[in-house]
């Protein structure tokens, strides 16, 4: 058992990683160890890295090397989050020591003989990111200028990250098998929380006068099948109670969002859905194929067009690559063509990045680098533009 009296916390991450930091953060203080400020004045130093993309390994390397270098020598230093399990070998160029997974955080228990455990702890709030990811990097060249757009646009005008926002975890990991997607080699399989505490989670947050309710996850659409029901299930017993509020549904992966269509109809008629968050990925069935996505560009399209017919003020969220090997001309034209018909109010552009441990890494059929970086720009321009675009047509309804 360690002795840890005072901790340091770091976040590099999502809003999943920082709804995690927040509960270990809240866990430790009910456990009797309090959180300090500085590394030089902790026992133990937890940094969550993100390892998602190959940039997003990097910075995870630069700031454990940062912080590392601010912090006592004698104090445990503790990696966990996604790195350790997507890109263990970027990890131990800068961290030889204890290190595990997002799902396996549960293991401090064992190390502090825990009075309260990691699950049974409930936080509704972000812990602090750092202020080196998304929108505070530095602006170098057109690309990184298009990027730092792009997320200030989001990050301005979509209400997803907000302290006036109420955020529900309800739930860990997906059934997914996508082959560009290194996310489940960390998070795991699906694991719900039960839908009567998210409903008391939820209640109890209209009481404290919010109105916003993000249910975060890593895979929204697959709530619940490890419990018996679906995630519409869930929804119809929040949407029952009154008041006036907005849920934000994001990340509800399309196949999912299609197989209980009819089951999400009722939600959608409430006019209670302010956000939905659905990612397309790419305009081409060709690719969808090969990124392992159970559904086709028209599905796609037929269920947005259909949450927009019962909900015309939801919010549309969704996320576009370009670079997935093998993307042809033809594929990357098919998705600006999907961009032009979808009126996406928001739009998240990412590269196909190469991880050691996703499948697409070793499709083959790499593409030149500056053809990605080409049709990246392209891609942001285009997203940049119909942001600007629906936000204008917003203001005027």
């Amino acid at each position: 058992m360690y002795n840890w009296k005072k901790a340091y916390l770091h976040c590099n991450g999502c809003i999943e990683a920082r709804i995690e930091t927040a509960q270990l953060k809240k866990f430790l203080e009910l456990n009797g160890i309090s959180i300090v400020k500085n590394p030089s004045e902790a026992d133990v130093v937890l940094v969550y890295a993100c390892g998602l993309t190959q940039e997003d390994a990097q910075l995870s390397a630069e700031i454990i090397k940062d912080i590392k270098s601010k912090s006592r020598k004698d104090a445990d230093f503790i990696v966990w989050g996604c790195l350790p399990h997507i890109d263990p070998l970027t990890l131990r160029k800068v961290h030889k020591g204890m290190s595990f997974g997002r799902s396996n955080v549960h293991i401090l228990e064992k190390f502090i003989d825990a009075r309260v455990r990691y699950e049974d702890v409930t936080v509704n709030h972000l812990f602090p990111v750092d202020p080196r990811r998304g929108g505070e990097r530095k602006v170098r060249d057109l690309t990184s200028f298009l990027e730092w757009l792009n997320y200030r646009l989001r990050s301005k005008f979509a209400p997803i990250a907000d302290e006036k926002i109420y955020y529900i975890m309800t739930s860990r990991g997906c059934l997914g098998n996508c082959t560009f997607c290194s996310d489940k080699r960390s998070c795991g399989m699906i694991r719900s929380k039960p839908k009567e505490r998210i409903v008391e989670e939820f209640e109890e947050g209209l009481e404290k006068g919010y109105k916003v309710f993000n249910l975060v996850a890593t895979d929204l659409g697959a709530y619940g099948r490890d419990r018996g029901y679906r995630l519409d299930d869930l929804l119809r017993e929040i949407t029952a109670i009154e008041g006036d509020y907005k849920l934000i549904l994001g990340n509800v992966n399309p196949y999912h969002l299609k197989e209980m269509f009819d089951g999400l109809k009722y939600v959608f008629k409430t006019g209670k859905a302010g956000l939905l968050g659905s990612s397309a990925q790419t305009g081409s069935n060709r690719l969808l194929k090969l990124m392992g996505r159970r559904y086709t560009v028209e599905e796609f399209k037929e269920c947005i067009a259909a949450v927009k017919s019962l909900s015309p003020k939801t919010l549309l969220w969704t996320q576009i690559m370009t670079g997935f090997p093998a993307e042809t001309e033809e594929d990357f034209e098919e998705t600006l063509k999907l961009l032009d018909e979808v009126k996406f109010d928001f739009v998240q552009v990412f590269k196909f990045s190469e991880r050691p441990t996703v499948p697409a890494s070793r499709l083959g059929g790499s593409l030149p680098r500056d053809v990605v970086e080409k049709r990246y720009r392209r891609l942001l321009i285009k997203a940049i533009q119909n942001e600007i675009l629906r936000k204008i047509e917003r203001m005027r309804q």
